[in-house]
Protein backbone atom coordinates (compact mmCIF):
# COMPACT_ATOMS: atom_id res chain seq x y z
CA UNK A 1 0.00 0.00 0.00
CA UNK A 2 0.96 3.62 -1.20
CA UNK A 3 2.52 5.68 1.96
CA UNK A 4 1.20 8.42 2.38
CA UNK A 5 3.13 11.63 2.95
CA UNK A 6 1.22 14.57 4.71
CA UNK A 7 1.28 17.67 2.87
CA UNK A 8 0.52 21.18 4.23
CA UNK A 9 -2.66 22.40 3.10
CA UNK A 10 -4.79 25.76 4.27
CA UNK A 11 -8.30 26.21 4.81
CA UNK A 12 -10.09 28.34 1.79
CA UNK A 13 -11.00 30.75 4.57
CA UNK A 14 -7.03 31.07 5.21
CA UNK A 15 -6.07 31.67 1.59
CA UNK A 16 -8.66 34.29 1.11
CA UNK A 17 -7.34 35.63 4.25
CA UNK A 18 -3.94 35.59 3.05
CA UNK A 19 -4.89 37.20 0.02
CA UNK A 20 -6.63 40.02 1.96
CA UNK A 21 -3.59 40.80 3.89
CA UNK A 22 -0.57 39.94 0.92
CA UNK A 23 -3.21 42.84 -0.97
CA UNK A 24 -3.13 44.81 1.73
CA UNK A 25 0.28 45.05 2.39
CA UNK A 26 1.31 45.40 -1.04
CA UNK A 27 -1.17 48.57 -1.46
CA UNK A 28 0.63 49.92 1.89
CA UNK A 29 4.38 49.39 0.24
CA UNK A 30 2.94 51.50 -2.57
CA UNK A 31 1.71 54.07 -0.97
CA UNK A 32 4.82 54.43 1.00
CA UNK A 33 6.82 54.39 -1.79
CA UNK A 34 4.80 57.15 -3.43
CA UNK A 35 5.10 59.56 -1.01
CA UNK A 36 9.37 58.49 -1.20
CA UNK A 37 9.12 59.76 -4.40
CA UNK A 38 7.66 62.81 -3.73
CA UNK A 39 9.89 63.70 -1.08
CA UNK A 40 12.78 62.96 -3.70
CA UNK A 41 11.35 65.13 -5.96
CA UNK A 42 10.78 67.75 -3.62
CA UNK A 43 14.81 67.39 -2.77
CA UNK A 44 15.37 67.29 -6.19
CA UNK A 45 13.74 70.81 -6.60
CA UNK A 46 11.24 69.63 -9.44
CA UNK A 47 8.81 70.21 -6.75
CA UNK A 48 7.68 72.52 -3.94
CA UNK A 49 6.85 71.74 -0.50
CA UNK A 50 2.61 71.77 -0.40
CA UNK A 51 3.10 75.41 1.81
CA UNK A 52 4.88 76.74 -0.68
CA UNK A 53 2.10 78.92 -1.71
CA UNK A 54 0.88 79.94 1.51
CA UNK A 55 4.28 81.29 2.12
CA UNK A 56 3.95 83.42 -1.01
CA UNK A 57 0.62 84.91 0.60
CA UNK A 58 2.66 85.85 3.47
CA UNK A 59 5.45 87.11 1.72
CA UNK A 60 3.02 89.37 -1.03
CA UNK A 61 0.81 90.24 2.65
CA UNK A 62 3.99 91.99 4.13
CA UNK A 63 4.34 93.88 0.71
CA UNK A 64 0.72 94.97 -0.47
CA UNK A 65 0.16 97.82 2.41
CA UNK A 66 2.47 99.86 0.80
CA UNK A 67 1.23 99.45 -2.31
CA UNK A 68 -2.03 101.38 -4.33
CA UNK A 69 -4.12 100.47 -7.41
CA UNK A 70 -2.17 103.39 -9.20
CA UNK A 71 1.07 101.75 -7.95
CA UNK A 72 0.74 98.45 -8.31
CA UNK A 73 3.80 96.27 -8.11
CA UNK A 74 2.75 92.42 -9.45
CA UNK A 75 6.13 91.90 -10.33
CA UNK A 76 7.64 92.08 -6.76
CA UNK A 77 4.52 89.64 -5.71
CA UNK A 78 6.35 85.94 -5.39
CA UNK A 79 5.42 84.26 -8.64
CA UNK A 80 3.37 81.62 -7.25
CA UNK A 81 0.85 84.37 -5.57
CA UNK A 82 -2.67 84.58 -7.38
CA UNK A 83 -3.90 87.61 -7.06
CA UNK A 84 -7.25 90.48 -7.35
CA UNK A 85 -7.61 94.16 -7.12
CA UNK A 86 -11.83 94.91 -6.01
CA UNK A 87 -12.49 98.62 -5.46
CA UNK A 88 -11.87 100.38 -2.21
CA UNK A 89 -16.06 99.71 -1.35
CA UNK A 90 -15.54 95.85 -0.94
CA UNK A 91 -14.74 94.87 2.94
CA UNK A 92 -12.45 92.45 3.68
CA UNK A 93 -13.50 88.76 3.76
CA UNK A 94 -16.80 89.66 1.44
CA UNK A 95 -18.51 88.73 -1.53
CA UNK A 96 -17.81 91.09 -4.36
CA UNK A 97 -19.11 91.12 -7.99
CA UNK A 98 -17.32 90.91 -11.20
CA UNK A 99 -17.76 95.05 -11.50
CA UNK A 100 -15.97 95.39 -8.17
CA UNK A 101 -12.39 93.79 -10.05
CA UNK A 102 -9.71 96.08 -11.24
CA UNK A 103 -6.69 93.71 -12.51
CA UNK A 104 -6.04 90.28 -11.64
CA UNK A 105 -3.78 87.65 -13.01
CA UNK A 106 -5.98 84.45 -11.76
CA UNK A 107 -8.15 82.65 -14.53
CA UNK A 108 -11.86 82.71 -15.20
CA UNK A 109 -12.60 79.87 -12.78
CA UNK A 110 -9.97 80.67 -10.01
CA UNK A 111 -10.91 84.45 -10.39
CA UNK A 112 -15.09 83.05 -10.06
CA UNK A 113 -14.33 81.41 -6.98
CA UNK A 114 -11.98 84.43 -5.39
CA UNK A 115 -15.22 86.55 -5.85
CA UNK A 116 -17.21 84.31 -3.95
CA UNK A 117 -14.26 83.22 -1.49
CA UNK A 118 -15.29 79.53 -2.56
CA UNK A 119 -13.41 76.26 -2.85
CA UNK A 120 -13.26 73.78 -5.78
CA UNK A 121 -14.72 70.31 -5.55
CA UNK A 122 -11.62 68.76 -4.55
CA UNK A 123 -8.91 70.16 -2.48
CA UNK A 124 -9.09 73.26 -0.25
CA UNK A 125 -8.79 76.88 -1.18
CA UNK A 126 -8.17 79.38 1.40
CA UNK A 127 -7.88 83.55 0.54
CA UNK A 128 -6.02 86.20 2.48
CA UNK A 129 -6.99 89.97 2.09
CA UNK A 130 -4.67 93.40 2.13
CA UNK A 131 -6.10 96.57 1.89
CA UNK A 132 -3.44 98.63 -0.17
CA UNK A 133 -2.50 102.20 1.13
CA UNK A 134 -5.31 103.85 -1.17
CA UNK A 135 -8.19 101.41 0.67
CA UNK A 136 -8.17 99.52 -2.65
CA UNK A 137 -8.92 95.73 -1.23
CA UNK A 138 -5.71 93.01 -3.03
CA UNK A 139 -7.33 89.39 -2.32
CA UNK A 140 -4.55 86.66 -2.64
CA UNK A 141 -5.80 83.10 -3.23
CA UNK A 142 -3.62 80.01 -2.25
CA UNK A 143 -3.96 76.43 -1.70
CA UNK A 144 -1.80 73.60 0.44
CA UNK A 145 -0.71 71.47 -2.92
CA UNK A 146 3.01 70.86 -4.15
CA UNK A 147 3.27 73.10 -7.13
CA UNK A 148 6.10 72.75 -9.94
CA UNK A 149 8.95 74.28 -9.39
CA UNK A 150 9.47 75.82 -12.93
CA UNK A 151 6.57 78.24 -13.43
CA UNK A 152 6.43 77.17 -17.62
CA UNK A 153 5.94 73.37 -16.11
CA UNK A 154 2.86 74.78 -14.15
CA UNK A 155 1.16 76.98 -16.86
CA UNK A 156 1.69 73.71 -19.47
CA UNK A 157 1.36 70.07 -17.09
CA UNK A 158 -1.88 69.19 -15.27
CA UNK A 159 -1.76 70.00 -11.90
CA UNK A 160 1.14 67.64 -10.17
CA UNK A 161 -1.20 66.67 -7.13
CA UNK A 162 -3.69 65.95 -8.89
CA UNK A 163 -1.84 64.20 -11.65
CA UNK A 164 0.02 62.51 -8.55
CA UNK A 165 -2.84 61.17 -6.90
CA UNK A 166 -3.98 59.45 -10.24
CA UNK A 167 -0.84 57.70 -10.92
CA UNK A 168 -1.08 56.64 -7.33
CA UNK A 169 -4.90 55.13 -7.58
CA UNK A 170 -3.32 53.36 -10.66
CA UNK A 171 -0.49 51.82 -9.25
CA UNK A 172 -3.01 50.94 -6.26
CA UNK A 173 -5.33 49.34 -9.22
CA UNK A 174 -2.09 47.46 -10.80
CA UNK A 175 -1.32 45.72 -7.06
CA UNK A 176 -4.69 44.71 -6.52
CA UNK A 177 -5.22 43.30 -9.87
CA UNK A 178 -1.61 41.11 -9.73
CA UNK A 179 -2.49 39.58 -6.41
CA UNK A 180 -5.81 38.91 -7.59
CA UNK A 181 -4.82 37.20 -10.75
CA UNK A 182 -2.10 35.52 -8.79
CA UNK A 183 -4.40 33.96 -6.17
CA UNK A 184 -6.92 33.33 -8.95
CA UNK A 185 -3.64 30.90 -10.51
CA UNK A 186 -3.15 29.38 -7.89
CA UNK A 187 -7.30 28.39 -7.26
CA UNK A 188 -7.22 27.45 -11.08
CA UNK A 189 -4.38 25.25 -10.25
CA UNK A 190 -6.32 23.86 -7.46
CA UNK A 191 -9.70 23.32 -9.60
CA UNK A 192 -7.72 21.99 -11.98
CA UNK A 193 -6.30 19.10 -10.08
CA UNK A 194 -10.14 18.14 -9.49
CA UNK A 195 -10.93 18.26 -12.92
CA UNK A 196 -8.61 16.37 -13.77
CA UNK A 197 -9.74 14.02 -10.89
CA UNK A 198 -13.62 13.95 -12.32
CA UNK A 199 -12.37 13.34 -15.83
CA UNK A 200 -10.09 9.93 -14.86
CA UNK A 201 -13.26 8.82 -13.30
CA UNK A 202 -15.58 9.86 -15.96
CA UNK A 203 -12.80 8.13 -18.42
CA UNK A 204 -13.75 4.92 -16.30
CA UNK A 205 -9.93 4.91 -14.22
CA UNK A 206 -10.88 2.53 -11.55
CA UNK A 207 -6.89 1.73 -10.47
CA UNK A 208 -5.95 2.13 -7.67
CA UNK A 209 -3.26 5.29 -8.50
CA UNK A 210 -3.73 8.54 -6.51
CA UNK A 211 -5.66 11.38 -8.27
CA UNK A 212 -3.61 13.80 -7.00
CA UNK A 213 -2.93 16.20 -4.16
CA UNK A 214 -4.18 19.66 -3.21
CA UNK A 215 -2.94 22.71 -1.26
CA UNK A 216 -6.30 24.10 -0.39
CA UNK A 217 -7.54 21.82 2.96
CA UNK A 218 -11.14 21.62 1.27
CA UNK A 219 -10.22 20.97 -2.20
CA UNK A 220 -7.78 17.92 -0.79
CA UNK A 221 -10.59 16.41 1.31
CA UNK A 222 -13.22 16.49 -2.28
CA UNK A 223 -10.09 14.49 -3.87
CA UNK A 224 -10.00 11.81 -1.16
CA UNK A 225 -13.48 11.80 -0.93
CA UNK A 226 -13.19 10.92 -4.81
CA UNK A 227 -10.62 8.50 -4.17
CA UNK A 228 -13.02 6.78 -1.52
CA UNK A 229 -15.31 6.42 -4.35
CA UNK A 230 -13.60 5.08 -6.79
CA UNK A 231 -12.44 2.58 -4.76
CA UNK A 232 -15.81 1.50 -3.49
CA UNK A 233 -16.89 1.32 -7.30
CA UNK A 234 -14.02 -0.64 -8.49
CA UNK A 235 -15.00 -3.41 -5.94
CA UNK A 236 -18.77 -3.20 -6.60
CA UNK A 237 -17.66 -3.89 -10.54
CA UNK A 238 -15.37 -6.68 -9.52
CA UNK A 239 -18.22 -8.01 -7.20
CA UNK A 240 -20.69 -7.79 -10.30
CA UNK A 241 -17.92 -9.41 -12.88
CA UNK A 242 -17.78 -11.88 -10.59
CA UNK A 243 -21.24 -12.61 -10.40
CA UNK A 244 -21.29 -12.41 -14.30
CA UNK A 245 -18.67 -14.82 -14.19
CA UNK A 246 -20.09 -17.42 -12.19
CA UNK A 247 -23.74 -17.21 -14.20
CA UNK A 248 -21.99 -17.60 -17.41
CA UNK A 249 -20.32 -21.07 -15.60
CA UNK A 250 -23.66 -21.81 -14.23
CA UNK A 251 -25.34 -21.19 -17.92
CA UNK A 252 -22.09 -23.01 -19.46
CA UNK A 253 -22.53 -26.03 -17.14
CA UNK A 254 -26.32 -26.33 -17.49
CA UNK A 255 -26.07 -26.27 -21.22
CA UNK A 256 -23.54 -28.72 -20.90
CA UNK A 257 -25.77 -31.13 -18.54
CA UNK A 258 -28.73 -30.67 -21.55
CA UNK A 259 -26.69 -31.67 -24.62
CA UNK A 260 -26.38 -35.51 -24.10
CA UNK A 261 -29.92 -36.23 -23.19
CA UNK A 262 -30.88 -33.92 -25.86
CA UNK A 263 -28.96 -35.79 -28.26
CA UNK A 264 -30.61 -38.97 -26.34
CA UNK A 265 -33.99 -37.93 -27.26
CA UNK A 266 -33.23 -36.72 -30.61
CA UNK A 267 -31.07 -40.07 -31.94
CA UNK A 268 -33.62 -42.18 -30.85
CA UNK A 269 -36.72 -40.18 -32.28
CA UNK A 270 -34.12 -40.14 -35.83
CA UNK A 271 -34.33 -44.13 -35.56
CA UNK A 272 -38.11 -44.29 -34.63
CA UNK A 273 -38.03 -42.20 -37.89
CA UNK A 274 -36.31 -44.26 -40.16
CA UNK A 275 -39.00 -47.06 -39.60
CA UNK A 276 -41.83 -47.63 -41.75
CA UNK A 277 -44.24 -46.69 -38.49
CA UNK A 278 -48.19 -45.90 -39.50
CA UNK A 279 -49.43 -42.43 -39.54
CA UNK A 280 -50.76 -42.20 -35.85
CA UNK A 281 -47.31 -42.79 -34.68
CA UNK A 282 -44.73 -41.43 -37.27
CA UNK A 283 -46.75 -37.58 -35.81
CA UNK A 284 -45.97 -37.88 -32.29
CA UNK A 285 -41.92 -38.86 -33.54
CA UNK A 286 -41.76 -36.12 -36.37
CA UNK A 287 -43.23 -33.46 -33.21
CA UNK A 288 -40.39 -34.70 -30.72
CA UNK A 289 -37.79 -34.54 -34.02
CA UNK A 290 -39.14 -30.63 -34.03
CA UNK A 291 -39.16 -29.90 -30.54
CA UNK A 292 -35.82 -31.41 -30.26
CA UNK A 293 -34.55 -28.91 -32.81
CA UNK A 294 -36.13 -26.48 -31.74
CA UNK A 295 -34.29 -27.21 -27.92
CA UNK A 296 -30.53 -27.75 -29.24
CA UNK A 297 -32.01 -23.74 -30.53
CA UNK A 298 -32.15 -23.00 -27.09
CA UNK A 299 -29.31 -24.65 -25.99
CA UNK A 300 -26.81 -23.41 -28.97
CA UNK A 301 -28.55 -19.76 -27.17
CA UNK A 302 -27.42 -20.70 -23.35
CA UNK A 303 -23.99 -21.44 -24.89
CA UNK A 304 -23.83 -17.83 -26.65
CA UNK A 305 -25.34 -15.98 -23.57
CA UNK A 306 -22.36 -18.01 -21.58
CA UNK A 307 -20.01 -16.49 -23.84
CA UNK A 308 -21.16 -13.07 -24.58
CA UNK A 309 -19.47 -11.01 -22.29
CA UNK A 310 -17.97 -7.36 -22.69
CA UNK A 311 -13.84 -7.27 -22.76
CA UNK A 312 -12.52 -6.42 -19.56
CA UNK A 313 -9.84 -4.38 -21.58
CA UNK A 314 -9.88 -0.74 -20.86
CA UNK A 315 -10.58 1.60 -23.24
CA UNK A 316 -8.35 3.01 -25.77
CA UNK A 317 -8.58 5.88 -28.33
CA UNK A 318 -9.87 5.01 -31.14
CA UNK A 319 -9.52 6.72 -34.54
CA UNK A 320 -12.98 7.02 -35.84
CA UNK A 321 -12.23 6.83 -39.58
CA UNK A 322 -10.18 4.11 -39.82
CA UNK A 323 -12.16 2.15 -37.21
CA UNK A 324 -15.49 2.54 -39.94
CA UNK A 325 -13.31 1.86 -42.73
CA UNK A 326 -11.94 -1.53 -41.19
CA UNK A 327 -16.38 -2.25 -40.30
CA UNK A 328 -16.91 -1.21 -43.83
CA UNK A 329 -14.41 -4.27 -44.83
CA UNK A 330 -16.62 -6.76 -42.31
CA UNK A 331 -19.49 -5.56 -43.90
CA UNK A 332 -18.60 -6.11 -47.47
CA UNK A 333 -17.47 -10.02 -46.36
CA UNK A 334 -20.91 -10.82 -44.66
CA UNK A 335 -23.30 -9.24 -47.80
CA UNK A 336 -21.39 -10.43 -50.33
CA UNK A 337 -21.87 -14.64 -49.98
CA UNK A 338 -26.22 -13.58 -49.59
CA UNK A 339 -26.19 -11.72 -52.84
CA UNK A 340 -26.54 -8.16 -51.16
CA UNK A 341 -25.07 -4.88 -52.18
CA UNK A 342 -23.29 -3.15 -49.28
CA UNK A 343 -22.78 0.61 -48.98
CA UNK A 344 -21.05 2.20 -46.71
CA UNK A 345 -21.19 6.41 -46.04
CA UNK A 346 -18.17 6.90 -43.48
CA UNK A 347 -18.86 10.54 -42.38
CA UNK A 348 -16.18 10.70 -39.54
CA UNK A 349 -13.57 13.63 -40.61
CA UNK A 350 -9.93 12.78 -39.76
CA UNK A 351 -8.72 13.46 -36.22
CA UNK A 352 -11.88 11.89 -34.73
CA UNK A 353 -11.38 10.10 -31.26
CA UNK A 354 -13.18 7.69 -29.62
CA UNK A 355 -12.85 6.21 -26.60
CA UNK A 356 -13.91 2.77 -26.55
CA UNK A 357 -13.21 -0.60 -26.05
CA UNK A 358 -12.13 -2.04 -29.57
CA UNK A 359 -13.03 -5.62 -29.65
CA UNK A 360 -16.54 -5.09 -27.77
CA UNK A 361 -17.61 -2.01 -30.07
CA UNK A 362 -16.34 -3.74 -33.27
CA UNK A 363 -18.51 -6.75 -32.63
CA UNK A 364 -21.24 -4.99 -31.68
CA UNK A 365 -21.70 -3.22 -34.97
CA UNK A 366 -20.62 -6.53 -36.85
CA UNK A 367 -23.92 -7.95 -34.95
CA UNK A 368 -25.87 -5.63 -36.23
CA UNK A 369 -24.25 -5.66 -39.97
CA UNK A 370 -24.60 -9.71 -39.65
CA UNK A 371 -28.14 -9.44 -38.79
CA UNK A 372 -29.19 -6.94 -41.77
CA UNK A 373 -27.45 -9.39 -44.66
CA UNK A 374 -29.04 -12.64 -42.80
CA UNK A 375 -32.35 -10.80 -43.32
CA UNK A 376 -31.74 -8.55 -46.73
CA UNK A 377 -33.36 -9.96 -49.72
CA UNK A 378 -30.95 -11.27 -52.45
CA UNK A 379 -30.37 -8.45 -54.60
CA UNK A 380 -31.12 -6.05 -51.66
CA UNK A 381 -29.12 -3.48 -50.06
CA UNK A 382 -27.26 -3.33 -46.32
CA UNK A 383 -25.34 0.25 -45.76
CA UNK A 384 -23.81 1.87 -42.67
CA UNK A 385 -23.71 4.94 -42.02
CA UNK A 386 -20.92 6.64 -39.52
CA UNK A 387 -21.53 10.04 -38.76
CA UNK A 388 -21.09 12.76 -36.35
CA UNK A 389 -24.34 14.06 -34.37
CA UNK A 390 -24.31 16.48 -31.42
CA UNK A 391 -21.41 15.01 -30.12
CA UNK A 392 -22.39 11.30 -30.27
CA UNK A 393 -20.65 9.12 -32.81
CA UNK A 394 -23.62 7.35 -34.72
CA UNK A 395 -22.94 3.90 -36.41
CA UNK A 396 -26.57 3.43 -38.16
CA UNK A 397 -27.16 -0.39 -40.02
CA UNK A 398 -30.13 -0.21 -42.52
CA UNK A 399 -31.19 -3.06 -44.68
CA UNK A 400 -34.49 -2.98 -47.22
CA UNK A 401 -35.58 -6.45 -45.60
CA UNK A 402 -38.97 -7.26 -43.63
CA UNK A 403 -38.16 -5.04 -40.68
CA UNK A 404 -38.32 -5.36 -37.28
CA UNK A 405 -41.62 -6.99 -35.98
CA UNK A 406 -43.29 -5.25 -33.16
CA UNK A 407 -41.90 -7.46 -30.35
CA UNK A 408 -38.24 -6.70 -31.12
CA UNK A 409 -39.39 -2.70 -31.82
CA UNK A 410 -40.68 -3.24 -27.89
CA UNK A 411 -37.96 -5.78 -26.57
CA UNK A 412 -35.25 -5.23 -28.50
CA UNK A 413 -31.60 -5.59 -27.18
CA UNK A 414 -33.08 -7.72 -24.38
CA UNK A 415 -31.44 -11.02 -23.72
CA UNK A 416 -33.61 -14.09 -25.45
CA UNK A 417 -36.24 -11.11 -27.07
CA UNK A 418 -37.03 -12.75 -30.22
CA UNK A 419 -40.03 -11.77 -32.76
CA UNK A 420 -42.04 -13.98 -35.11
CA UNK A 421 -40.32 -15.89 -38.17
CA UNK A 422 -39.54 -12.85 -40.27
CA UNK A 423 -37.34 -11.51 -38.54
CA UNK A 424 -35.65 -14.39 -36.45
CA UNK A 425 -33.70 -17.82 -37.08
CA UNK A 426 -32.91 -19.02 -34.06
CA UNK A 427 -30.32 -16.69 -32.54
CA UNK A 428 -32.53 -15.27 -29.46
CA UNK A 429 -32.13 -11.86 -29.88
CA UNK A 430 -28.24 -12.23 -28.53
CA UNK A 431 -26.60 -9.85 -31.38
CA UNK A 432 -29.00 -6.96 -30.05
CA UNK A 433 -28.67 -7.71 -26.68
CA UNK A 434 -24.78 -7.49 -27.12
CA UNK A 435 -24.52 -4.42 -29.00
CA UNK A 436 -27.44 -2.59 -26.49
CA UNK A 437 -25.17 -3.51 -23.52
CA UNK A 438 -21.65 -1.88 -25.50
CA UNK A 439 -23.63 0.80 -26.03
CA UNK A 440 -24.51 1.33 -22.76
CA UNK A 441 -21.61 0.34 -20.83
CA UNK A 442 -19.59 3.38 -23.43
CA UNK A 443 -22.44 5.65 -21.72
CA UNK A 444 -24.56 5.65 -24.94
CA UNK A 445 -27.87 3.97 -26.46
CA UNK A 446 -28.88 1.17 -28.82
CA UNK A 447 -32.49 2.23 -30.91
CA UNK A 448 -34.07 0.34 -33.63
CA UNK A 449 -36.73 1.88 -35.88
CA UNK A 450 -38.88 0.56 -39.51
CA UNK A 451 -38.25 3.68 -41.36
CA UNK A 452 -41.11 4.75 -43.56
CA UNK A 453 -39.63 3.51 -46.93
CA UNK A 454 -39.09 -0.35 -45.33
CA UNK A 455 -36.70 -2.56 -43.81
CA UNK A 456 -35.26 -2.03 -40.82
CA UNK A 457 -32.94 0.71 -39.39
CA UNK A 458 -30.39 -0.20 -35.81
CA UNK A 459 -28.43 3.15 -34.47
CA UNK A 460 -25.79 2.51 -31.92
CA UNK A 461 -24.98 5.48 -30.48
CA UNK A 462 -21.91 6.65 -27.91
CA UNK A 463 -20.61 9.60 -27.13
CA UNK A 464 -16.90 10.82 -29.12
CA UNK A 465 -13.98 12.36 -27.47
CA UNK A 466 -12.36 15.02 -28.75
CA UNK A 467 -10.01 15.17 -32.00
CA UNK A 468 -6.54 14.92 -31.59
Amino acid sequence: MEKRVKRRTRTLGGLLASYLLRTGLACAAVAVVWFALVLVLIEAGFILPANSAARAAQQAAELLPAMSADHFDAGALPDLCRWVLLDAGTAPSSLAAAGDVLATNMTDAQLQLALTLDSPALGGQYYLDVPLIDGTLCRLQYDFVAPYADPALRRVLPDFQTLWAVLLVLALAGTVLAMTRRTGRRLQAETARLTDACRRLAGGDLSGQPLGHARVREFEQALRTMERLRDGLADSLKAQWAMEQQRSEHIAALAHDLKTPLAIIQGNAELLAEDDLPDAQRQPVEAILRGADRAGQYLAALRDAAGAQLSPAPPEDLDAAAFAAALGQTGQALCAPAGVDFRLENGFAPGLCLHARRQNLGRAVENLLANAARFAPKGGAVTLTCRLEGGDALFAVQDDGPGFPPEILHGGGQMLATGDAARTDGHQGLGLWFARTVAESHGGSLTLANPTGGGALAVLRLPAADGK
